[in-house]
């Protein structure tokens, strides 16, 4: 059978920096992939929608087929933001599939990096969330977006160095090259840092993060204070997740290498690499949906 005439699975991960989708055949074999644009689809519903129809006519394209025939086939989403009230049902209606499942990327995450097994997850990147898995017990925190989580998350990152910037200029803290060299960037005043806020996403502020990084190896103090902030907390973290008695920690995301340098030994000694990625954690969970295994 070809496979323009054979249903096939459409997997989607959707983080909020970038968007990956892979076209697979029913055993789980990929044959087209593409990656996109930002798909948190809680900080601006259309253009997300957008990336991601793009994002998948193009993994079509990689794979010789139109995109025309997503109506025949099975999609299974995992997105930023859709474990909020009512965002993942929204994006199931609003996509042409024939069947399609939109979860958060959190869980695509975890089936890719633990297989179903025992560990602890710490996704970082530019938002983050925490996963233990043990003895049945699942434990999570964090994932509720810029505003009220995603501790140590390029985003927060930045949008912290941008608050220690104005507190410099205020003279509340001391300025430090780093925090000079923002607010030189915005024009030597607060005004263009208020201005930027106004409208800034979390990719924005995410991409204060690189420089950020690149200072506290130079021992920056505004960059040593926010970083060394952020290890503690996820020190904090890794202990309420029980994380040792789980057996293993997978330290994924863009920031993940970042932090696993910073961790205390016991908590270094644990991290082994993922049993795979979420493109994979989304077929596998994909798979057992449309085997009838899960709802």
């Amino acid at each position: 059978m070809s496979e323009e005439s054979k249903n096939l699975i459409v997997t989607v991960d959707g983080g909020g920096s970038t968007c990956r989708a892979s076209i697979c055949e029913v055993s789980g074999k990929t044959i087209g992939t593409a990656r996109g644009g930002s798909a948190n689809i809680t900080t601006d519903f259309d253009s997300t929608l957008i990336n991601i129809l793009d994002t998948v006519g193009r993994a079509y394209s990689a794979a010789g087929l139109d995109s025309a025939r997503m109506v025949n086939d099975f999609a299974f989403l995992g997105l930023a933001g859709a474990n909020l009230d009512g965002m993942a049902e929204k994006t199931e209606n609003a996509l042409g599939f024939s069947k399609v499942k939109v979860t958060s990327d959190r869980e695509i995450t975890v089936q890719g990096a633990m297989g179903g097994e025992d560990g602890t997850v710490a996704a970082i990147g530019t938002g983050s969330f925490f996963v233990s898995h043990h003895d049945n017990k699942v434990l999570s925190i964090g994932g509720w977006g810029l505003q009220l989580g995603d501790d140590g998350g390029g985003a927060l990152l930045g949008q912290k160095l941008l608050r220690r910037t104005i507190h410099a200029h205020d003279g509340i803290t001391p300025h430090s090259p780093l925090t000079r060299s923002v607010l030189k960037r915005f024009g030597g005043t607060p005004r263009g840092l208020v201005a930027f806020v106004q409208t800034a996403t979390p990719m924005d502020y995410g991409s204060f993060a690189p420089e950020l990084i690149e200072a506290y190896y130079e021992r920056d103090i505004a960059a040593v204070e926010i970083i060394d902030a952020a290890v503690s907390s996820l020190h904090h973290t890794l202990d309420i997740l029980n994380t040792k008695a789980t057996g293993a920690l997978y330290m994924l995301g863009g920031l993940g290498a970042v932090y696993t340098e910073l961790l205390r030994p016991e908590y270094r000694a644990l991290c082994t690499p993922p049993k795979g990625n979420a493109s994979d954690g989304a077929v596998a969970l994909a798979q057992r949906l449309w085997a009838g295994e899960i709802k």
